[in-house]
């Protein structure tokens, strides 16, 4: 019998080259890994990963097919272990547990669609912390009881148990009745400390209907990327329950990686586009309900598939025609065709949203993010055409660059690479891009409750607010998402020394504008957004004001 970890490090090694020798060798490696696993939870983990990545990039159908029946095998074992699904614990791998904290959206949506799947493991906040939070969020009448000691949160609230209800329901239920703000609820719901225990009971794959499975004689890298042929993302009408599957996907991929991000948890069927590319490839954009949103870019969310499986994800904060983008491939999927991918992904957003510019945060190049010099992610950006925008990086990628083509087997190092990661990068795909985004604009608004207003920010919003209601008269000001929206707007179009021009036209733009980021479809905003010529040359004045 074969050793299996000999057996999986040298399907490891050979997992992302191609050609007949290479098919010969995995079926052979995997015929050999029939009910034949290691107890070992790091080659467990290690087959696990090497399967997910032949089911994204198989070699030809007999692979993906072993491949598929050597994962179900494996899940099966796990299953069957108990000692091994306690050693992989937090692991994010199918039938074992993890335990951790995720927003109340993302409790509240688990509970509700896998409910055996999901339970209270603990809160880190205190008794008093809990009654003090509590009584925030519960009406004010039944709150009183747990003032002064007169009952505990806990008693308190599992008398009131329905039948076959958990605690971990009922403070569900109480965050779900309250009337707050939900960035706000969110805040309280984290202070709790509440950590959930999840179990993945099913593997974590879009339904065959969604996506066309591609086997692969070749990858596609760095240095043939340029000679692939254009490909046409074709749409695909998704029905409810479609939509609903790649939202789900989505999530339970992102739980497993401990993640979350506000477009996948904050969205909703109807927000949910879907693309078929080449390559097994497929995206989802995602976009978030009106009350999530931002109130001046569009804060909006993606997912890449590979052959149904979740490959990678990110998002993009759009601003008139530039947008903040960024791509993080699963660890699983790595030494596959990223740099493929994400060229698909900027394509189809430029395609989508009517993108002129991108640009990336040091936080995606690696500042303040160790999986980003590991993965050396400035490099992805550096090859798919991005550069940094301060002068300092700039010339130094330059350099680095050089020495890369010069020397043979040059690696750059992890010190040079943080260095890279303190600049901003910028793609420019047009000179008529507009160069700002909100980082500049928050900056801005800074800038104006200082000099103006002598950091007095209730001035400051108060006076701009009543200004900006009066201009376009608005009725509707009081409606909570368009509150929000309007105050967030209102120092920056009406500060003290820049207002926005008042002719009628522009009134009546701005105003459709207000509506449609409260209440309307979030891609309808940003193409106003591009058409509003008077806004975008105010806010580009904005963005540059001198400090």
């Amino acid at each position: 019998m074969h050793q299996p970890g000999k057996t999986i490090a040298q399907l490891f090694s050979i997992r992302n080259r191609y050609g007949k020798k290479y098919a010969i060798q995995k079926l052979k490696l995997l015929q050999a890994l029939q009910n034949n696993f290691p107890k070992n939870k790091t080659a467990l983990h290690s087959l696990y990963s090497i399967l997910l990545f032949l089911l994204a990039y198989p070699d030809n159908r007999k692979v993906y097919k072993l491949a598929s029946q050597t994962l179900q095998q494996l899940q099966q074992f796990i299953q069957s272990q108990t000692k091994i699904q306690a050693a992989l614990y937090n692991s994010g791998i199918t039938n074992t547990n993890l335990c951790a904290s995720f927003s109340f959206e993302i409790v509240k949506w688990m509970r509700k669609n896998y409910p055996d799947d999901i339970r209270l493991s603990e809160m880190e906040a205190d008794d008093g912390q809990i009654s003090s939070i509590l009584s925030v969020v519960m009406p004010k009448v039944e709150s009183e009881i747990l003032q002064d000691g007169n009952a505990g949160w806990k008693p308190w609230l599992m008398q009131s148990l329905k039948k076959d209800e958990t605690l971990l329901d009922k403070l569900i239920e109480v965050f779900d009745q309250t009337n707050i703000r939900p960035e706000v609820k969110d805040e309280l719901w984290g202070a709790l400390g509440i950590n959930v225990e999840i179990y993945f009971s099913q593997h974590n794959c879009l339904p065959a209907s969604l996506f066309i499975p591609h086997v692969h004689r070749s990858l596609i890298n760095k240095k043939n990327i340029g000679q692939q042929p254009e490909v046409k993302p074709v749409r695909i009408d998704l029905n409810e329950q479609q939509a609903e599957q790649i939202i789900a996907c989505a999530r339970i991929v992102l739980m497993r990686q401990l993640r979350e991000i506000d477009p996948i948890s904050f969205t909703s069927a109807k927000l949910v586009s879907y693309y078929q590319l080449d390559r097994g490839i497929s995206i989802a954009l995602m976009g978030m309900v009106t009350e999530r949103r931002h109130p001046i870019d569009s804060y909006m969310g993606y997912v890449v598939f590979k052959n149904g499986l979740p490959l990678a994800y990110a998002a993009c904060w759009i601003l008139f025609d530039s947008a903040r983008i960024g791509l993080n491939v699963f660890a699983d999927y790595r030494g596959g065709e990223s740099a493929y991918i994400f060229q698909q992904v900027l394509k189809l957003h430029k395609q989508v949203y009517k993108l002129n510019r991108f640009t990336v945060d040091p936080y995606q190049l690696g500042k303040d993010n160790a999986d980003g010099i590991h993965s050396g992610a400035f490099w992805m950006y550096y090859h798919a055409g991005f550069r940094p925008i301060e002068k300092l990086q700039k010339q130094l990628a330059t350099t680095e660059a050089n020495k890369i083509n010069e020397t043979p087997g040059y690696r750059t190092a992890p010190a040079v690479l943080k260095k890279l990661a303190e600049s901003r990068m910028e793609m420019v795909l047009k000179n008529k891009a507009v160069r700002f985004d909100a980082v500049d604009v928050s900056r801005a608004y800074a800038h104006i409750i200082n000099a103006q207003f002598n950091n007095n920010r209730k001035l400051a919003e108060t006076y701009s607010y009543k200004k900006l209601v009066n201009w376009l008269q608005l009725k509707n000001q009081h409606d909570d998402n368009m509150h929000f929206i309007v105050t967030n707007w209102a120092v920056l179009l009406f500060n003290k020394k820049m207002e926005l021009p008042e002719t009628m036209l522009v009134k009546k733009n701005f105003k459709n504008l207000l509506a449609m980021k409260a209440n309307g479809r979030e891609e309808d905003y940003i193409n106003a957004m591009q058409q509003f010529v008077e806004l975008r040359k105010f806010m580009e004045d904005v963005a540059t004001m001198e400090n």
